[in-house]
């Protein structure tokens, strides 16, 4: 409830705002999801590219290489290979430059038959020569090449010989000499160049590939501008846990990649291709851009709509709505005035109308409500003459009597005084001091006739308070009702006490007795009467009081009961202070 209470209290503009950006939100979810797709889409086809390109590329060494090896083999049936070999000693020189010249054509035919070939070689110890495939056709005999060529592979896996950094494929005849030196041995050089060639044409910018030696994860050419590859041949648990023609997302010093393996089982390498995944990403990065300046146009759009909406229908109605806020604080001379002739126009003219009948009505009211206040109070005040007059006449009878003169004297001194004072014509009005003067001139003849049965209390007026005007008789209808209601009931151990006190905002009277038989149910009933404020009906002089003070001074003035300290009734008088007062 108090989240709808919350939303409830926004203004009308946000609240435009937050609707039109709620309505807009569904078409921001869609293209947040065509988004999510779309990257989803790249990666699966650049998954499938990479894949396709690695199977591609493995297959075409796999049938170079292949055929390169099957060539190599068919060596061993050559038969000029095999004179010169073996019979070169009763050769003539005619017959071995013949021979030379074959098996170099052949060299040549097998240099010609891959694009990976570098050059093609034999190197025959008997004759001491090395035929070529290149210009030179027959070269001095390199001892140390031929015994780096014949020696044997270190992998069974791997057809390749690696000798100052270069690859080579060999076949050596015999394959195995027991401690002897071959009769010949035939070689191909592989042209790292062209493999990296071959490597760069199959990726693409960005990416990278390497191949490698498998059972040593040796690098036997890479993409050039690639430093990273030898920070993924670093990471040895790649080639253990990446599966072939299988690709996945690997994480390298902080890199993210896209890397995919294919294996050769027949040339012991394997082959990796690799894309940084951010690479991947970027081709949806325009998307992205396009979908956050639509976002952000959107809002904009949005809050200029909103804006035209708030000067069209918002502004109207808070200058409607600022008005009716004057004229609950009673400026009903206010006018508002509206250019156009719209909806707006004529709720302009009928609340001009209204606000000068509200002012012609106001006026009338207000009038008649003084006069009945005035005239209520007249009446209270009327109330309160008649009930002290029986009482008085009957002590003075009953003094008369006793020969009291002492007290008759201070009898009738203090009833001088005290009618003097509630017939006296003048203001509503007077100081606290002559009210309390007043008060004390009652209690003074209430003790008189009390006497030895009621112990009374009247305390000194705060600094500065004597001056403050209260309304007339509002302490003795308190006092009398004291007495008649609860002392006249005692017969000793009476007790009346008053006390004043003064406050910033508020003057307090403190009227207290010590009760007769006095109940919480007793003071909640008196509450309720006070509370029930019945008008002009006959009522007690306490609720006179009451009632007079809240006519007077508003809803902060009036009486305050609860029980006192000595279990009787206290009772409060509230009198608000303002600077009138002070």
């Amino acid at each position: 409830m108090r989240m709808v209470d919350k939303v409830a209290a926004i203004r009308v503009f946000p609240k435009l705002v937050l609707t039109f950006l709620v309505v807009l939100s569904p078409l921001y979810i869609i293209g947040l999801q065509i988004n999510m797709s779309g990257l989803k889409n790249v990666n699966k086809e650049i998954t499938h590219s990479l894949s396709s390109r690695v199977n591609l590329y493995m297959e075409l060494l796999d049938n170079d290489f292949g055929g390169i090896l099957l060539t190599l083999q068919d060596y061993i049936n050559d038969e000029d290979l095999m004179k010169l070999s073996i019979t070169a000693e009763i050769m003539s020189d005619v017959e071995k430059t013949q021979a030379n010249l074959r098996l170099k054509n052949h060299l040549d035919i097998l240099n010609r038959s891959s694009k990976f070939v570098e050059e093609a070689s034999v190197f025959i110890p008997l004759i001491d020569r090395t035929i070529t495939s290149n210009m030179e056709g027959i070269k001095d005999f390199d001892a140390n090449q031929f015994k780096a060529m014949s020696g044997p592979l270190k992998t069974k896996e791997s057809p390749f010989l690696f000798w100052k950094d270069r690859i080579f494929v060999t076949l050596v005849y015999p394959p195995s000499s027991r401690g002897k030196d071959p009769i010949f041995v035939a070689a191909v050089e592989i042209s790292i160049p062209e493999l990296v060639s071959t490597l760069d044409s199959y990726t693409n910018e960005g990416g990278g590939a390497v191949l490698v030696e498998k059972a040593t994860n040796r690098i036997i050419a890479k993409t050039t501008l690639n430093a990273e590859s030898e920070i993924i041949m670093d990471q040895p648990e790649l080639m253990e846990s990446t599966d072939s023609n299988a690709t996945r997302k690997v994480d390298v010093d902080g890199q993210s990649y896209l890397i995919t393996r294919k294996d050769s089982e027949h040339l012991g390498m394997s082959l990796l291709m690799y894309v940084p995944t951010k690479d991947v990403n970027q081709q949806l990065a325009s998307h992205r851009v396009w979908l956050i300046i639509l976002s952000l146009a959107s809002i904009v759009i949005v809050i200029a709509f909103s804006y035209s909406i708030y000067r069209i229908i918002h502004k109207p109605l808070i200058s409607l709505l600022q008005s009716f806020r004057r004229i609950e604080q009673g400026q009903f001379n206010h006018t508002v005035t509206y250019p156009l002739k719209d909806e707006f126009g004529y709720l302009y003219e009928e609340f001009n109308s209204m606000a000068r009948k509200l002012n012609v009505l106001v006026h009338e009211v207000y009038e008649q409500q003084y006069r009945a206040r005035l005239s209520e109070l007249r009446h209270l005040q009327s109330q309160i003459n008649p009930h002290f007059l029986y009482n008085t006449y009957f002590i003075l009878y009953r003094m008369a009597q006793l020969e009291d003169n002492e007290n008759l004297m201070r009898l009738t001194k203090h009833l001088g005084e005290y009618f003097q004072f509630i017939t006296r014509d003048g203001t509503d009005e007077v100081p606290l001091e002559m009210e309390a003067h007043h008060a004390r001139t009652y209690m003074e003849i209430q003790s008189i006739r009390f006497a030895n049965r009621v112990e009374a209390h009247f305390g000194d007026l705060p600094i500065g308070a004597a001056a403050i005007q209260v309304p007339r008789l509002i302490m003795q209808p308190i006092i009398e009702n004291a007495y008649k209601h609860s002392l006249e009931l005692k017969s000793k151990n009476g007790w009346m006490n008053v006390e004043f006190s003064l406050r910033p905002d508020e003057l307090i009277i403190a009227i207290e007795d010590n009760g007769h038989e006095f109940t919480a149910e007793k003071l909640e009933r008196l509450k309720q009467v006070l509370r029930a404020n019945d008008g002009f009906a006959e009522s007690t002089g306490m609720i006179n009081v009451h009632r007079r003070l809240k006519i007077k001074f508003g809803e902060a003035a009036g009486l305050r009961l609860s029980e006192g300290a000595r279990g009787g009734l206290k009772v409060e008088i509230i009198i608000p202070i303002g600077e009138r007062d002070q």
